[in-house]
């Protein structure tokens, strides 16, 4: 579980908004027919407000991930070959600044060129045919076109069927020099995404229709004088064995684990915090993730629950209820027990190791 200082600190509600364009389409692709409702289509962020804490140090993101998501980037018409696949890929025109470890990647931090110690870092994955790729870090230097790590197969072509090639972006702002001011952020394109296809040694790269990820006007940056800090969170499961799954739904090696607040400033109106999986969820109800890439178990997912062993439910605000915005003494310290351990997802299950991460966000109001 990924936890971290100002790190996390999500104000204000994001609410996803889709723009559609009805223009004419724009298909390309050599073994696979991607087609797009515009030669350049927008899916956007929403405004949102970032309080900056006034310990907030150069390097330090800002605020929480801020997610685009559009399902039907492109409609994707499969050809009549064997063994190809489809990927995406991520390019930005905005200047390298440095460098990142957040999330359990290496992010490269851009400048937004457009406000003055406003930096940012951006993720991207890609959905098709039911499956959801892990996210992406971009790292490419402006001018160069970076390819998603992983790929999809792609079916044979079925009575002409299209499936819908998908894209999701997420966006954290970073502080870059001391004389950040408060004030508004202009509209920008934090990165450009093409579908990208390979077959036999080669490969087809969308240049005509991008899908571009726009950070919309109407965002502010204000200025806190005070936030929680939330040092990470790596809880260690206990080894398994094949035998302790008995089918779907059984779940073992739980393991308790806190979240803690600490230096929480007083006369904030509440503190809040909230989940988002950095892999796909692959059950909500129950509160389960997806191992990430670097897992070698199959059949299983890491299971969350809160103190009360309930499953938590992902991009849900939950209350620090022990919170007290009246007390008298500031900089107090709180702590959430959590509970974390595995969960079969399959009617297999094959030894391994299991790894997965959380991102866990602070809202404040």
């Amino acid at each position: 579980m990924d936890t971290g200082n100002q790190r996390y600190l999500c104000l204000g509600a994001v609410v996803l908004l889709i723009f559609s364009h009805a223009t004419t389409a724009s298909a390309e692709g050599t073994w696979v027919n991607c087609s797009s409702e515009n030669n350049i289509n927008f899916q956007y962020f929403n405004s949102s407000t970032i309080e900056v804490g006034k310990n907030t140090e150069i390097g330090d993101v800002l605020g929480g991930w801020l997610t685009s998501t559009n399902n039907q980037s492109w409609a994707c018409t499969p050809g009549n070959w064997d063994g190809v696949r489809i990927a995406t890929q991520g390019y930005t025109s905005h200047t390298q600044y440095g460098t990142m470890q957040i999330d359990g990647g290496a992010y490269t931090i851009y400048d937004t060129n457009l406000k003055t110690g406003l930096g940012y870092i951006a993720r991207w994955r890609f959905s098709f045919n039911g499956q959801v790729s892990d996210w992406q870090p971009l790292t490419i230097a402006p001018g160069g076109q970076q390819i998603h790590s992983e790929s999809f197969a792609v079916p044979n072509a079925d009575g002409g069927q299209s499936i819908n090639l998908g894209t999701d972006v997420q966006l954290r702002f970073v502080k870059t020099a001391d004389d950040l001011t408060a004030g508004s952020v202009p509209t920008f394109h934090p990165i450009y995404m093409e579908h990208y296809q390979t077959y036999n040694g080669g490969s087809f790269a969308g240049l005509n229709a991008p899908m571009v990820a726009q950070f919309q006007p109407g965002s502010n940056i204000s200025n806190l004088e005070g936030t929680c800090t939330t040092p990470d969170v790596i809880v260690n499961l206990p080894t398994a064995l094949i035998g302790d799954f008995r089918g779907v739904g059984t779940t073992t090696a739980r393991t308790g684990f806190d979240l803690a607040f600490n230096q929480c400033p007083t006369g904030l109106v509440s503190i809040g915090y909230s989940f988002a999986a950095t892999t796909s969820v692959v059950d909500s109800t129950n509160g389960v993730v997806a191992m990430n890439s670097s897992s070698t178990a199959t059949g299983v997912g890491v299971q969350l629950l809160d103190g009360n062993m309930a499953p938590i439910v992902f991009n849900t605000r939950y209350p620090l209820a022990v919170y007290d915005p009246s007390l008298p003494k500031a900089n107090s310290n709180y702590r959430v027990p959590m509970t974390a351990g595995l969960y079969q997802t399959g009617g297999q299950v094959t030894s391994g190791i299991v790894s997965s991460a959380v991102t866990f966000t602070l809202n404040y109001k």
